[in-house]
């Protein structure tokens, strides 16, 4: 019997709007959804001074590497985000930016993150397609001490191609000693020696003696980076770190026309009021400046992995549940951890957690970074 009340342009419509579900479907897979993420936008609406995002990581947990490039293109796309500070130096800050540049992944072997962790590799990738597809492209910059053999090799890959226009003596000589295997052997990416802090230091003072020669020759970009080098602050680990990275933050600041920026770092630096010393952290540090806008947070674990010594075991964290001051609150923060990435206001009933931040997102069933 013949069905009167077909209709196919009705049945063909049917048939567009679940194709078109199944797609968009599709599309949401791998993609990281943050909840309260409004939070975040909110906070950079502020119109006055300057706005300063700092979320705070474990280094050895996927998270960061898994929201990093989501977190980056939301803020670019709706807030204008174009800086990114690293808990790093100029050094690799350069070598970051050539990559985003070029797409050439040889730059990223110059990173300990890029170089050394899969999962970051893969993150960097994901911001350079995004980055590539951008009219005003994204800024990396360095505010902490520079690994010794990263600042030589930052050096010799800015000033080598002017060896051909006549670089000074000491400069040339300079360029030697980096490119000779005694460097790489005797200098690290790791914890700078005494030898390498004297070692930059040394040069540091080379370039200032040099720098209008060489600024002469440099394109502006360059010169920047140059610049960078010459003024960081920061030497290592320990001592006026804190405060060497709170300078060179606001140093970089002061002097760009941006108003929006993200700086994600080990979570050690961002407690207001910090949990096992009384040594003050950049946070506190930068939360002092009048001029600037700032909220601070870290990443906590629920149910979810990092590696144990030299990387050979995982470890389940439930840091919420049971690490200091986090577990006196459970009760209430489990109501609020709804998905996977969770970004929790530390206002209200849990105000009395606010002495040491702005707000925690909590991660849930992730697993430790790939190697």
């Amino acid at each position: 019997m013949t069905n009167t009340n077909f209709n196919p342009i009705a049945m063909y419509l049917r048939l567009f709007i679940g194709f078109i579900f199944i797609l968009s479907t599709s599309l949401v897979v791998g993609q990281v959804t943050i909840e309260n993420q409004h939070y975040f936008d909110s906070f950079f609406k502020n119109e006055k001074g300057k706005n300063l995002l700092l979320l705070g990581e474990n280094h050895s947990s996927s998270v960061a590497s898994t929201i990093y490039p989501e977190l980056i293109k939301s803020l670019y796309e709706n807030k204008g985000l174009r800086t990114l500070f690293i808990e790093f130096g100029p050094a690799e800050a350069y070598f970051y930016n050539k990559y985003l540049e070029s797409g050439d992944e040889k730059y990223l072997a110059y990173t300990i993150y890029g170089g050394f962790y899969t999962s970051w590799k893969e993150a960097w990738k994901e911001i350079y397609a995004f980055n590539s597809t951008k009219e005003v492209p994204l800024k990396v910059v360095g505010v902490d001490f520079d690994r010794t053999r990263t600042f030589g090799y930052s050096l010799y890959n800015i000033l080598k191609p002017h060896k051909e226009k006549g670089l000074p003596k000491s400069i040339d000589s300079l360029l030697s000693v980096i490119k000779d295997q005694s460097f790489f052997k005797t200098y690290t990416i790791g914890h700078p020696s005494e030898e390498g802090k004297a070692f930059v230091k040394s040069t540091k003072e080379l370039l200032k003696k040099q720098k209008t020669e060489l600024f002469g020759l440099l394109k502006k970009e360059d010169g920047e980076v140059l610049s960078q080098l010459m003024l960081n602050r920061a030497e290592g680990y320990g001592g006026t770190r804190e405060e060497d990275i709170k300078q060179n933050i606001v140093q970089y600041l002061n002097s760009s026309e941006e108003r929006n920026f993200l700086m994600l770092v080990g979570r050690d630096h961002l407690y207001y009021k910090p949990l096992y010393d009384d040594n003050p952290r950049m946070a506190k540090l930068l939360k002092e400046e009048t001029s600037l806008n700032l909220i601070s947070g870290v990443i906590l674990h629920e149910d979810s992995g990092q590696w144990g010594d030299n990387y050979e075991e995982e470890i389940i964290l439930n840091e919420v549940q049971n690490k200091t001051p986090w577990k006196d609150f459970y009760s209430i923060l489990k109501d609020q951890m709804n998905s996977d990435f969770t970004i929790i206001e530390l206002t209200n009933q849990l105000e009395a957690l606010s002495i040491y931040m702005d707000y925690i997102l909590v991660a849930k069933n992730q697993p430790a970074i790939k190697i």
